[in-house]
């Protein structure tokens, strides 16, 4: 292997400095010694990783440790534009689906085998969860997850498994392949998919696709706390509302 290289094939040095940015990311502030310790490097290698980002003021140094500057924003904001059209059309199916269920409604796409939220709108009820836009979970624990990969080619789901596998978020999430592939044969069949406190121990969900010429555009979620989102109310109301307010989102998509 050459001198700086990773066994994928990548830059070593590069690679680190993408741990820190992880590392700030989920613990910031963080000091010195506490990044070294999670990245598995010295002191003084972190501590030069931590100037060049410094020098390029992506982070920032304050007095209670070191933090993602707000040059992420920036870039952020850019990567949202590829899809900014999806979001654009979805935005007034999302904000009636917040006024008809007064629940958390999410736009949900995948990237690098996960799902991420690109848009969230949350209505007076609405609670905190552990999701936000730009939050990336596994597919398999999310109803807007296992909607997408329903309407993924057979080969694709295949691939995204073997890479991913199916990581346990609680105790209820699917740790079956045989039994994740029944249930996506039911949801292309329902047209809904469910999260019963697959993510979050007290959060269920409901998620449909965005599906025009048989390519998944991604998937509309509406969560709640698990004792509010029961029975009938579940499996029906909220999942009547999504369909609708998904078949819109389908429609301005193909005659946009």
């Amino acid at each position: 292997m050459p001198p700086g290289s990773s066994e994928n094939g990548g830059i070593k040095a590069a690679e680190t400095a993408f741990e820190i940015i992880e590392v700030l990311h989920d613990q910031q502030p963080a000091r010195l010694t506490e990044i070294a310790d999670s990245v598995g490097i010295a002191n003084s290698t972190a501590h030069e990783h931590l100037s060049t980002l410094q020098d390029q003021e992506y982070v920032i140094e304050r007095a209670d440790g070191y933090y993602l500057g707000l040059k992420f924003l920036n870039h952020g904001k850019r990567a949202k534009e590829y899809y900014q059209q999806l979001i654009e059309v979805s935005q007034p199916a999302l904000q009636q689906l917040v006024a008809e269920t007064d629940e958390a409604v999410n736009l949900v796409v995948e990237e690098y085998d996960r799902a991420v939220y690109i848009e969230r709108l949350t209505g007076e009820r609405g609670v905190p969860t552990n999701s936000w836009v730009g939050k990336r979970k596994s597919l398999h624990t999310l109803s807007a997850g296992k909607a997408i990969l329903a309407h993924l080619p057979d080969e694709r789901v295949t691939q995204i498994l073997d890479s991913s596998g199916l990581p346990v978020a609680t105790e209820q999430t699917i740790t079956s392949r045989d039994q994740l592939l029944q249930e996506l044969e039911t949801i292309r069949e329902r047209g809904v998919s469910f999260n019963d406190r697959e993510s979050h121990e007290q959060i269920r969900a409901i998620g449909a696709p965005i599906v025009v010429d048989g390519r998944p555009y991604g998937a509309v979620s509406v969560a709640g706390p698990a004792k509010r989102l029961t029975g009938e109310y579940f499996r029906d109301e909220i999942s009547d509302l999504l369909l609708g307010a998904v078949n819109e989102i389908e429609l301005k998509l193909t005659y946009a």
